[in-house]
């Protein structure tokens, strides 16, 4: 039923930003007079059409993964004399910037307008209240302590770990140390932590980077009881079940999650015996504990099983929520802020500064859509604009077939003070059909190694 939820959700996604993007041309064309033959949600074959007074064709079809506006165009068909006047290639060159620019701009104001709904709906987070830290990770080295809070990252104020999540992704690969403000319950001010965290690389084990870190959020009591399993993993080898309650690894007793990793990050590729409650029946098992390597070199167990989540007591929460109208300037913010941030990690694995492993594809968004699915409206308004957020920047990269491309050919047109020749386009098309090929061959593969290692 999830994998069905997770495809539904994605399916919905991509049409309703295909459906913004595409409307965002095909406004600013009609205003223009341009005149529009046909808008459609999808490529290929079209499964089901619509004509509608003026002419328009609006149109589905059967690969569900972009979709397309068709203007009248001398390029494409013979145009009758009398209609030249709204064919597209008749516009002037910044008319036809207006009118491909139109679509990844639309995409970044239906960011800003889901961002406003989620903030006005509310959003709740967790405060960044340290709970455990990772023994021999950054956070223990450079001298982070439980229950201390982070207030701030350098100049940037924190409220939630989200917060500190885009802060962390944000200076991934700087060799310039970070400065983490934190208070402890009875200090009166903040103090500052130098740490560097230029170790910690984006890949396909990087689940959490608060993970890679080296802190676990300061949680009430989560007992240690399994909920899932990972495939392929020492827990599944040994059988361990939904609803298993672990209470003691080598005879220590484990009375919570916190207790349970810090015991298991310890004792990577050793033997250990664990007391479990099944049923309200105690048993001993014998497990070999698998070994991971951070990305500061150090050796880490695992025994791969999550935690069943667990009410957030109010007091550890805060709450996102504004009026309707202070929400616009916050909803703005977060949308430069986001944007911000991709294209610092786009740079980065431009330049070789990260791993390209970070980019998902149909698989890793559809997975993504199946896990905020369970997690409200706002959760899901929150993915909603990233992933509008990430159509208006690919979009705007300046590969041919993209709308960037068409932009680049328009500057061009501009500095020649003619076109392109259609050779040269073509060739243009034929490269950017390429990159376009081998970025969604990469996203599947990073999407599948994913899967596979749980």
């Amino acid at each position: 039923m999830s994998i069905i939820i997770s495809i539904l959700l994605f399916l919905v996604s991509i049409s309703i930003l295909v459906a913004v993007h595409e409307w965002g041309h095909f406004i600013v064309a009609r205003c223009l007079g341009v005149r529009t033959l046909r808008f459609s949600i999808g490529f290929g074959k079209v499964i089901w059409r619509k004509t509608t007074r003026r002419g328009l064709e609006i149109a589905v079809s059967a690969v569900p993964l972009g979709g397309y506006v068709k203007f009248l165009d001398e390029n494409e068909a013979k145009v009758p004399l009398a209609d030249r006047r709204f064919a597209f290639n008749r516009q002037s060159v910044f008319k036809r910037i207006a009118i491909v620019l139109a679509g990844p701009l639309f995409n970044f104001l239906f960011a800003i307008a889901v961002f406003w709904l989620m903030l006005v709906i509310g959003v709740h987070q967790i405060k960044p209240i340290i709970g455990e830290i990772v023994p021999h990770s950054l956070a223990a080295k450079a001298g982070f302590l439980p229950l201390q809070r982070i207030v701030g990252i350098n100049d940037e104020k924190v409220s939630s770990w989200q917060d500190i999540r885009l802060a962390l992704y944000g200076k991934l690969a700087e060799d310039k140390p970070l400065l983490v403000w934190v208070r402890a319950p009875n200090d009166a001010a903040a103090h500052s932590i130098s740490v560097n965290i230029s170790g910690i690389r984006l890949d396909e084990n990087n689940v959490d980077i608060l993970e890679d870190f080296g802190v676990f959020p300061f949680a009430l009591n989560v007992p240690a009881i399994v909920d899932q399993i990972e495939p392929k993993s020492p827990a599944a080898a040994l059988g361990l079940r939904h609803g298993d309650k672990i209470i003691s690894i080598n005879g220590q007793a484990i009375n919570n999650w916190q207790q349970l990793l810090e015991h298991i990050t310890g004792l990577g590729g050793q033997t250990v015996n664990l007391v479990i409650t099944r049923n309200d029946i105690k048993e001993t098992l014998s497990v070999t504990l698998g070994k991971r390597i951070d990305h500061q070199g150090e050796s880490r167990g695992y025994l791969g099983i999550r935690a069943k989540p667990m009410p957030i007591p109010k007091e550890l929460l805060v709450i996102k929520n504004y009026g309707p109208l202070t929400a616009i300037p916050m909803a703005t913010h977060e949308m430069w802020r986001m944007t911000s941030l991709s294209f610092n990690l786009m740079y980065k694995m431009i330049t070789g500064k990260i791993g390209l492993s970070g980019i998902a594809g149909p698989i890793g968004i559809a997975e993504g859509a199946g896990i905020v699915a369970y997690s409200g409206l706002a959760a899901y308004l929150g993915f909603l604009g990233l992933l509008s957020i990430g159509l208006g920047i690919v979009n705007i990269l300046p590969i041919p077939m993209l709308d960037g491309g068409y932009l680049f050919y328009f500057l061009l047109e501009i500095v020649r003070g003619k076109p392109l020749s259609d050779r040269v386009q073509l060739i243009g098309i034929k490269i950017g059909f390429s990159i376009l090929l081998a970025l969604l061959l990469l996203a599947s593969y990073n999407d599948i190694m994913r899967l596979l290692q749980g």
